[in-house]
């Protein structure tokens, strides 16, 4: 099911069956004081593993480098250890990875993004492979990010006063995610919620201090836990698995 760690012959094999390749993609970027720097890699991968367990899917090597975080949604890219790609960067190894699954015969692909801000990069890497491609016959792309998956009304029963995914980096989502699929990496002794000086409805750059929170979390974080980490992943699952029957007949 791992894409490193099967011989040719069997990628090969999974090709000819028809199978779905999964592309598991997030960023290095902070997460406040008491989750890891990889924390938008190692969800979309963790859900991509478990989305292929059900379906027979093989996971692509993850893609750990996203697009620049912007302060409004991701706390920007001061803080240490934040390292990104430019969009075009992004855009054209997403380009060259897909094509070349294209061109070894995969029909059928699923990019599960983590990292809010890949999404438009994402898309024209796909459409450039496409093109690269001449559009061949029975290729389809699915791109998703793995948190719009969830509804709203089952992030409010899950959390209760959910204020909504805008302002929810590094914060009661990400958290009990990573408690459930991760929990030792999690520092539970230092998750605290916190939130910028102002949130204005535009974007300024370069971003002043008062955009930013000084731990990175945009937002307050309620009591969380494991369990809810393990709802929400079943939830993406299980959604996978009917974007797959509906978009890949």
């Amino acid at each position: 099911m791992i894409m490193q760690e099967v011989t040719w012959d069997d990628f090969d094999t999974f090709v000819k069956t028809g199978s779905v390749i999964v592309i598991p993609v997030g960023s290095t970027e902070q997460h406040g004081l008491h989750l890891p720097l990889g924390v938008d890699a190692i969800i979309s991968y963790e859900l991509a593993r478990r989305f292929a367990e059900k379906s027979n899917s093989l996971v692509a090597p993850v893609i750990s480098w996203g697009y620049k975080p912007q302060p409004g949604s991701s706390g920007g890219s001061d803080f240490p250890g934040t390292c990104s790609l430019d969009g075009g960067t992004l855009t054209a190894l997403v380009r060259d990875f897909v094509r070349d699954l294209i061109r070894h015969g995969v029909r059928r692909i699923i990019i599960l993004d983590g990292h809010y801000e890949n999404s438009l990069f994402l898309n024209e890497g796909v459409d450039l492979a496409l093109r690269d491609s001449g559009h061949p016959s029975g290729v389809s792309v699915a791109i998703v990010r793995w948190f719009d998956l969830i509804k709203p009304e089952e992030y409010e029963e899950i959390f209760s006063n959910f204020e909504g995914i805008a302002l929810e980096h590094a914060a009661n989502m990400e958290t009990a995610m990573m408690l459930y699929l991760r929990p030792e990496l999690v520092k539970k002794d230092k998750i605290k919620g916190d939130s910028a000086k102002r949130y204005p409805p535009y974007t300024v750059l370069p971003p002043t201090k008062d955009l930013i929170p000084g731990s990175g979390v945009l937002t307050k974080i309620k009591t969380v836990n494991a369990a809810q980490g393990e709802r929400m992943a079943g939830l993406v699952v299980s959604r996978l698995l009917d974007l797959m029957r509906v978009e890949f007949k």
